[in-house]
């Protein structure tokens, strides 16, 4: 060991480093472990955002192309992301030193998806394209009513669909009542999209005021510091004291949040250029109906289909880039310092830390993703 402690220096309160000089000269060597980001710390997987990239790219390549043939698997990637936005949202508490886990940059996908849908389809029956979608919604819950009232399982036709569907403009292969349900639940999706956004955006701005004026820690843990240990020094001299995993029973360090608050910084400069690129968007759908470039329309959601695939490659390269090395202010020889609560002296032994790999950043980004289900997601002590 290069750090030339003093005999008297504090280990952790209550432990100085004379205590574990005779085992410091024996020159034990610990199994390596991995060191992995407990609940909260990690980012995303690059394997699911790969997944993410993987239904994305073709829906925009569709939705550039033939927007109609993309419609479902659009509303299914919308509501996908309001789910899992929300879950992360309700298990980090919007937390700064979880940021990496509800930042929602990736968003801007589904709202160019959904604006896309809502505008085409409402100029699709245009004049009056919204109160011609209002009407047949209203029509076809009207004659539901009345079937269940007349317990019909069969109801006869309403005249006032049939005037619907007769209208001036109106194609028979059309299905106005279809557009109009999809029409309607882009909408939805799409207020709750920017919705969270914004909320992701205040959240962000919040955190990074929170984390320059306190000083911001993650957790990251390894099984190496179990079995009395107390504390570790690295090869830079620094020493963490060992704490408790904050769910899986193994011990971990506090380190400097330096991604954290980074990430904090990244979430706000994306998300208000999202904002911008959705405005951008719908400015273009609406003024450039009719419009081609070498045969593609023009009324295309552009902006945020171009950023949003950008971001996830992003992503997939943050994502390779943090699973293959440690974390700032860890080194990857470490000292080890375990100490049993009634012994004089303690035991020291030299251990390697490895990155925390794809499974690592698989678990702490996981972990703090489903947190908030409690023993669902955890398990349950059974008593017997």
């Amino acid at each position: 060991m290069s750090c030339q402690f003093a005999p008297n220096s504090t280990i952790v309160p209550g432990v100085e480093y004379w205590q574990f000089v005779e085992s410091m000269e024996a020159k034990v060597i610990c199994p390596s472990t991995c060191l992995r980001p407990d609940p909260g710390g990690a980012l995303i997987p690059w394997l699911y955002t790969v997944f993410l990239l993987l239904f994305h790219l073709p829906a925009c390549i569709i939705r550039a192309l033939r927007w109609e043939s993309a419609q479902y698997l659009a509303l299914s990637l919308a509501l996908l992301s309001v789910a899992m936005c929300i879950q992360s949202y309700m298990s980090t508490r919007l937390a700064a030193s979880e940021v990496l886990v509800w930042m929602p940059l990736t968003l801007m996908l589904d709202v160019g998806a959904m604006l896309q849908m809502v505008v085409l389809i409402v100029e699709r029956y245009e004049p009056r394209g919204t109160r011609r979608l209002g009407n047949a919604l209203q029509a076809s819950l009207a004659r539901t009513w009345r079937a269940i009232v007349a317990g019909l399982d069969h109801p006869p036709r309403d005249p006032a669909e049939a005037d619907i569907a007769e209208a001036p403009g109106a194609r028979p292969e059309d299905n106005i009542l279809t557009h109009a349900i999809v029409a309607l639940v882009a909408s939805a999706l799409l207020v709750a999209l920017v919705i969270l956004q914004i909320y992701g955006l205040y959240a962000a701005a919040s955190g990074s005021v929170e984390a320059s004026a306190s000083n911001l820690t993650v957790k990251w843990c390894s099984p190496s510091f179990r079995d009395f240990a107390i504390a570790i020094s690295t090869g830079n001299c620094e020493i963490y004291e060992v704490t408790g995993s904050s769910s899986n029973g193994i011990g971990c360090i506090s380190l400097p949040a330096q991604q954290q608050r980074d990430w904090l910084t990244i979430t706000i400069a994306g998300l208000a250029a999202a904002l911008v690129f959705e405005g951008m968007d719908l400015a273009l759908i609406r003024c450039a109906r009719g419009r081609q470039c070498r045969g593609v329309g023009m009324q295309r959601p552009w902006f945020t289909m171009f950023a949003g695939v950008l971001s996830l490659v992003i992503l997939i390269a943050f994502g390779v880039f943090n699973a293959a090395r440690l974390p700032v202010g860890v080194t990857d020889v470490v000292w080890i310092y375990r100490k049993e609560p009634m012994a004089t002296l303690g035991r020291v032994c030299q251990g390697k830390l490895k990155a925390p790999g794809l499974r690592g950043m698989i678990i702490g980004w996981t972990d703090g993703l489903f947190d908030g289900w409690g023993y669902v997601y955890h398990g349950n002590v059974v008593h017997r």
